[in-house]
């Protein structure tokens, strides 16, 4: 009796010693004055302070490095029930339930904790922070694997979060002792506490709770929203373009810059609204942030003739809320001008992450918000100058250089965001048809000036809108020199030089114009592609040569090489696959910088990567010269696989956007082909391209399965005695697909009924031979071979038949 006593004596002491400790009653402790303990569960500021309220609730979403990520995945799942770990000298209370008890325990925490015997959820989480917070984690651990074994609900983990908050879940963690089970338990509760947190009911009500009368609770609401960060962006411009609460509007604008200026970005994006109230609204908004990053966004407005009153109005408060003054007309186009052309030259318009890209906001017109994207550096410094270059161009139409600007800018995003291999987007509302409206002088104007300063992707998008929107006096030139969409074709760039060639087949010109023979020439090359990654190596020594040739196959390269600089340009200028070169500093013939010279004269080979090996004592002359040429890289021979895999990635990133991949050349060569089969259609109609001169073109082509069958119809067609030549060599190899050997001698037959034959005669010999030594081989060849021979005796059998007709009318008669 005496020693149970003792044992109360115990319990009432370390009752008292918790108190003291700020520990509160055992499980719901109430704020005097009938609030939660806590405050608000997600972040508000605590109510109750020192009369019992529990320490604020720290940021349940941002923890310091290391912290448990609790949103990384789906709902984690409860973990198994784990036997307590036993401790020294522990024995379990007779008919107690199974808690560990120690005969020499005297911490009068752990004898109050035991003798509660707690067993619901509640009663387990306040043991679990009780024994943990003394440091008794053989203890905490024991009551915490009792409450993963209850598997309490969403509702009290997040009721949990609130009352003890992050930084205890954050500890329980990262505490070895108390693994696993306390990483495990505190990604439940913060999974738990963000579900909760982000549930959009609660959201909306929060955001209504800023009209709400009391200064305090708009507070705490303004606290709770900054702690969703970015995810509470679109809440807040759903509730502002609802008119239907127009009422709550003044106090939502004036509530999200006081939640922090993360918001300013999202609302830069949000500018690019179509909803003209909710851009009002936006503008009021980044007056109040005072933030000269927001001046960008209102000039424009403020400037733009087109701007409603209201929105000039609201622009102009803006822009003395920030800066003090209004600017003049002269100033706003100067001030766009010059940011627009910083961001064009590269300026950047945010810090860089980790990945080296910059975190822009922009409108999704689908999602009727404002997003982040995250993009490489030259494309977001892109994006804000075609912004700027928008609003200049409002603000002054008529000055040509604020057009070509708004253009140049506009075009290269409108490509390069929609897919350099992709056309652009023309529907309604599209950025593509925004750019459609200057018309095809104006866009003319900028494929000029884009290609004089080597924007090339511009470019691009420029011939493309011509194609569209022009007609066949586009390449009809006054004096002799080509119109620039046909001078295009002599441009550097491949791309651009097809989206030219593209165009002026849609605007179809059937009479000749001044540079012609260009678009058959930029066909011709194009379809020359064999379907593979290629590399061109150029070494004075065969030896050599041959050993990288291997190295590069080894990683998925097909090569060719060359020994002399003439003979290395002659294979690249006519092979469109090559993704770069590799030359020796030692070639002759001319020599290796006379050769790089004659690459980049060439539309051609202009834009290829070369690699110039250095010998032995001569690296630093090759770097000087390398310096002098953005495309080129000095370095030593490639001696071993992984040093050509080093050197050849350092190429190809060099190469960067510029370079055509193999999946893209594939396709620009069938789009060719589909071209040329339309024009040798109806060649009456366009007799004025010489396409017998791409016939070694077509024949390369035979070599590519997937161009093989249209270019033996295009061989066909033309019938010259080299067309008829590769296509007998073609139907004439078993090795080759039968589809493809019998579309070969289909289209000798044709040859042959347009043109005649125009075979020798000792390739008519070699033909007969052919078919006389098929007699093992399988039927499809021997029909194929018998096919060839039919052709080849169509003509002979066609005058024999037509003097017998001859002489049965003579005998007649």
């Amino acid at each position: 009796m005496m020693r149970k006593q003792q044992r109360m004596r115990w319990t009432m002491l370390a009752t008292w010693l918790l108190a003291l400790a700020g520990l509160g009653s055992v499980l719901h402790a109430q704020d005097p004055f009938g609030g939660p303990a806590a405050g608000d569960p997600f972040g508000g500021a605590p109510v109750g302070g020192a009369m019992g309220g529990a320490p604020p609730a720290a940021n349940p979403f941002g923890g310091g490095a290391g912290a448990v990520d609790p949103f990384g995945g789906g709902p984690v799942q409860p973990p198994p029930p784990a036997a307590p770990a036993a401790g020294a000298g522990n024995a379990q209370q007779p008919g107690g339930g199974g808690l560990p008890i120690g005969r020499d325990e005297r911490n009068p925490v752990v004898l109050a904790i035991r003798d509660m015997n707690p067993t619901k959820p509640a009663e387990l989480m306040f043991a679990v922070r009780s024994l943990f917070d003394i440091g008794r984690t053989d203890e905490a651990k024991f009551f915490l694997i009792k409450l993963i074994e209850s598997q309490p609900g969403p509702e009290l983990l997040t009721q949990f979060y609130t009352e003890y908050g992050e930084a205890l879940f954050y500890r329980l963690s990262k505490d070895h002792r108390m693994t696993p089970e306390g990483e495990q338990f505190a990604n439940l509760v913060l999974a738990a506490a963000h579900r909760s947190a982000h549930d959009p009911t609660r959201v909306q009500n929060l955001i209504r709770d800023l009209s709400s009368p009391s200064p305090s609770k708009r507070y705490r609401v303004i606290d709770s929203l900054r702690r969703l960060e970015w995810t509470v962006v679109t809440p807040l411009l759903e509730s502002l373009a609802d008119p239907s609460r127009a009422a709550e509007h003044p106090n939502i604008r004036t509530a999200i810059p006081e939640m922090g200026d993360y918001l300013l970005d999202p609302m830069l994006g949000a500018m690019d609204s179509p909803d003209q109230e909710l851009r009002i609204q936006v503008i009021q908004i980044l007056g109040q942030f005072r933030s000269s990053r927001a001046l960008s966004a209102l000039v424009g407005p403020f400037a733009d003739p087109d701007t409603s009153e209201a929105a000039r109005r609201a622009a102009a408060q803006a822009i003395v809320d920030i800066v003090g003054q209004l600017p003049d007309r002269q100033h706003v186009t100067r001030y766009l001008y010059d940011r627009a052309r910083a961001y064009f030259d590269g300026m950047l318009p945010g810090r860089l992450d980790h990945e080296d890209r910059v975190t822009i906001w922009t409108w999704d017109p689908e999602r009727k918000t404002s997003v982040p994207i995250r993009l490489e550096a030259q494309d977001a410094s892109l994006l804000s100058a075609a912004r700027l270059a928008r609003d200049l161009f409002r603000v002054a139409p008529e000055n040509v250089d604020y057009r070509r600007l708004y253009l140049l800018t506009n075009l290269q995003w409108a490509k390069q965001s929609g897919g350099l291999d992709r056309p652009l987007d023309l529907r309604d509302g599209s950025l593509g048809a925004q750019l459609a409206e200057v018309g095809p002088e104006a866009l003319e104007d900028v494929l000029t000036y884009a290609m004089e300063t080597n924007r090339s992707v511009a470019a691009m998008a420029a011939a493309e809108l011509l194609g569209r929107l022009g007609d066949a006096g586009l390449v009809q030139a006054a004096g002799g020199r080509p119109r620039p969409l046909v001078l295009a074709l002599l441009h550097s760039d491949r791309r651009l030089r097809m989206a030219a060639a593209e165009a002026i087949l849609q605007l179809d010109p059937q009479q000749a114009y001044a540079g012609s023979s260009y678009l058959a020439e930029t066909l011709g090359y194009v379809v020359r592609t064999v379907g593979t990654r290629r590399a061109l190596v150029v070494h004075p020594r065969v030896e050599n040569s041959q050993s990288m040739v291997g190295l590069l196959l080894e990683l998925g390269f097909e090569a060719d090489s060359a020994s002399t600089g003439r003979d290395a340009f002659r294979l690249a200028a006519r092979q469109p696959d090559y993704e770069f070169a590799l030359i020796s500093d030692g070639v002759d013939q001319p020599s290796a910088r006379e050769t790089i010279q004659m690459f980049r004269k060439d539309p051609r080979t202009a834009r290829l990567a070369i690699g110039l090996m250095a010998r032995q004592g001569t690296l630093q002359a090759a770097e000087a010269f390398a310096d002098l040429d953005a495309l080129v890289l000095a370095f030593p021979h490639p001696i071993d696989p992984e040093g050509m895999s080093f050197q050849a990635g350092r190429l190809l990133r060099l190469a960067g956007r510029d370079l055509v991949g193999y999946d893209e050349r594939l396709d620009q060569a069938e789009r060719a082909m589909n071209h040329l089969l339309r024009m040798t259609e109806q060649p009456q109609l366009y007799d004025f391209y010489d396409l017998h001169r791409q016939t070694p073109s077509l024949a390369a082509a035979l070599g590519t399965p997937q161009l093989a069958s249209h270019a033996a119809t295009l061989l066909g067609r033309l019938g010259s005695p080299e067309a008829q030549r590769a296509l007998v060599t073609l139907a004439s190899q078993p090795g080759r697909p039968l589809e493809d050997r019998q579309a070969a001698a289909e289209a000798f037959a044709d040859a042959v009924q347009r043109r005649g034959l125009l075979l020798t005669r000792s390739e008519i010999l070699l033909q007969y031979d052919r078919y006389n030594r098929s007699e093992s081989l399988d039927a499809g060849t021997q029909q194929v071979l018998g096919q060839i021979l039919d052709a080849i005796e169509a003509p002979s059998q066609a005058a024999k038949s037509q003097a017998e007709d001859t002489a049965q009318d003579s005998a007649a008669s």
